[in-house]
């Protein structure tokens, strides 16, 4: 055999292995088409479940879920429910604003979650079991095509999932109770001043009333100390008068020895 005839015999050999490695990627079973996205999706009929996850908000009891769901057929269709496969419990699902029902139009979509999107909402996810990191089983029902089955995974509202954050379910406001006896306490703190109020009030009028009997003593002093001039002034004059009289006497005396 010719040298050139092996070396076309040789290209042929390694050429052929090459051709049945490169084939498996083309055709309508390559292995390419089992890629699937990370997020759940489902397909029944005319229907079209796409990009779902339940989104879990931290520290909050209620979750939320983004979906999208396509409705490639000719007559509209209603969501008539989302059901958790494991529980049987009911997601609340509430209409975009200005609408009844959450309808998929023919050849068009609806999403569920976000601004302005219909809502579908875990009331309580501790009875739910619904776990972050969970594979959760969502059950779609339909008008026309029916019950639709999936698994969604349960993700944080953070990351890619930041957005919906805003539009998260808020948590049940819990009412406060007033402590009793707050106001009440208030209103007797008020009283405690009036109390002291009157109490000072009290004390002042006392304490008036004492220096007027202050006053009404010391007045009465000065009266007893005018008294007790004027029996001092008189005691005076009278001793004068017995003293002029005694003069007068030793004057006659002396006149009558002469």
């Amino acid at each position: 055999m010719s040298s050139s005839l092996r070396r076309g015999v040789a290209a042929a050999f390694f050429a052929f292995p090459l051709f049945a490695a490169t084939a498996c990627g083309a055709g309508v079973d390559a292995e390419t088409n089992n890629v699937r996205p990370d997020n759940a999706s489902a397909h029944v009929d005319d229907i079209k479940v796409q990009s779902v996850n339940v989104i879990l908000p931290e520290g909050e009891d209620r979750a939320g879920l983004s979906a999208r769901l396509i409705n490639n057929g000719t007559e509209d269709q209603t969501l008539e429910a989302i059901g958790l496969g494991d529980s049987g419990q009911r997601l609340e699902l509430t209409p975009a604003e200005g609408e009844t029902s959450v309808t998929v139009p023919a050849g068009g979509s609806v999403a569920l979650g976000g601004e302005g999107n219909a809502t579908a909402v875990v009331a309580d996810t501790e009875a739910a079991e619904v776990r972050l990191g969970n594979a959760q089983q969502l059950v779609f029902l339909l008008s026309e095509t029916g019950e639709i089955d999936l698994s969604a995974r349960v993700v944080p509202a953070s990351g890619a999932f930041a957005y919906y954050e805003a539009w998260a379910p808020p948590a049940e406001e819990i009412p406060v109770e007033e402590e009793p006896g707050t106001e009440d306490g208030t209103e007797g703190a008020e009283g405690t001043e009036d109390e002291e109020g009157a109490e000072g009030t009290e004390g002042a009028g006392d304490a008036e009333g004492d220096a007027a009997d202050e006053g009404a003593e010391g007045t009465e002093g000065t009266e007893g100390a005018e008294g007790a001039g004027d029996d001092a002034g008189a005691g005076t004059e009278e001793e004068a008068d017995a003293d002029a009289q005694g003069d007068g006497a030793a004057a006659d005396g002396v006149d009558a020895q002469d």
